[in-house]
């Protein structure tokens, strides 16, 4: 009887026991992995991993009870940006946000947790590194292939110009003797056509002579006029560009529409466009609408199709603009962009 009782306390020993000892390990995993916090409704500290401590140089202070703000001292900026983020979390998850303290730029992502909010941070500043020399490479592959553009351009002029001279010589040569030359002026009627081709088709696709001639407007609704009536798609456009627009913006803007046009032929299914270009306050508002099918912007930047996406927002930094994309599945597609006319600095990367 005596043993039963003991075998039985026995057995509720150990229990507990091996309960407290897996404890232990899993706090030491939460201190180990990133940084944690978790804050309260008025952003005091209720609970702050090793992690987070190592990372913001805490040292052996004890962080609980400290407000968040005084212990990590952003700058105005990025605290004011945390503490909207703060205050929106306590409604909604939020997430791959980010502030930069110093030259380190951190992410993170905020949720409930009881009557807690918290962050999970990450160091990313190799990461933002690493986008800003992908950004300056790319801006440097766009200029390039303006420059190539315009060699080519130039290059494939003079081979024109060769079908030309050489057209002129068989009109030369039937006005000389008719007789003796009888197919010279149908072979010279035939390459001033395949010449007048290939001028087209030079001036479409790499220097367009509407817009180095007539200028933005004139580029704009040839774009317009010449590829959305064969897909019998209505186009509605509406271009009051202010004058004096620096070439590179107009350039800019030429492909940009280009790329949006492409995309709407390609991609929307739509049967109506509307595009505008108006000024606003020393800013060149560009807009573009379809009523087409339209996507998840998210999946189209992993697919192939999403590269033409990026270039319309490179190109659009390139500008110091900035790009508005509203779209969702069955409900169009609209594109704004918003550029300053206003003389740029050019920053050193």
């Amino acid at each position: 009887m005596a043993s039963g009782l003991l075998k039985k306390k026995e057995t509720k020993l150990v229990g507990p026991y091996s309960g407290k000892e897996k404890a232990p390990k899993f706090l030491s995993l939460v201190e180990e992995i990133s940084p944690i916090v978790a804050l309260d409704e008025n952003n005091v500290v209720r609970f702050a991993n090793a992690s987070f401590k190592k990372e913001f140089r805490l040292g052996f202070a004890n962080p609980v009870g400290k407000n968040l703000f005084k212990l990590i001292k952003l700058d105005s900026k990025e605290a004011g940006n945390l503490r909207e983020n703060l205050h929106k979390a306590l409604k909604t998850k939020l997430q791959n946000q980010e502030f930069k303290k110093g030259k380190k730029s951190y992410g993170y992502s905020i949720f409930r947790f009881k009557d807690s909010l918290a962050m999970i941070l990450k160091d990313i500043t190799e990461n933002k590194k690493l986008e800003k020399k992908i950004a300056t490479l790319h801006t440097q592959v766009l200029a390039s292939q303006e420059e190539e553009r315009s060699r080519l351009a130039r290059e494939l002029h003079d081979g024109v110009g060769q079908l030309i001279l050489a057209a002129k010589l068989h009109f030369q040569a039937y006005q000389k003797s008719e007789k003796e030359h009888p197919e010279s002026f149908g072979s010279g009627l035939g390459l001033i056509d395949k010449a007048s081709q290939e001028l087209r088709e030079i001036y479409t696709n790499l220097q367009p002579s509407s817009l180095k001639e007539l200028g933005l407007e004139a580029a704009l609704s040839s774009l317009a006029n010449q590829i959305f009536p064969i897909q019998k798609i209505k186009v509605k456009s509406e271009f009051r560009v202010p004058e004096k627009i620096p070439q590179e913006i107009q350039n800019q803007v030429f492909r940009i529409l280009q790329e949006i046009c492409a995309n709407i032929l390609k991609h929307s299914q739509a049967n109506k466009v509307e595009l505008r270009i108006f000024s606003e306050k020393d800013t060149l508002v560009v807009s573009a609408k379809d009523n087409g099918k339209g996507f998840k912007e998210k999946e189209a930047r992993i697919r192939s199709t999403g590269y033409g996406l990026e270039n319309i927002r490179r190109r659009t930094e390139d500008l110091n603009g900035t790009l508005f994309l509203e779209t969702e599945p069955g409900k169009g597609t609209q594109y704004v962009l918003r550029i300053p006319l206003k003389k740029r600095s050019k920053e050193k990367v």
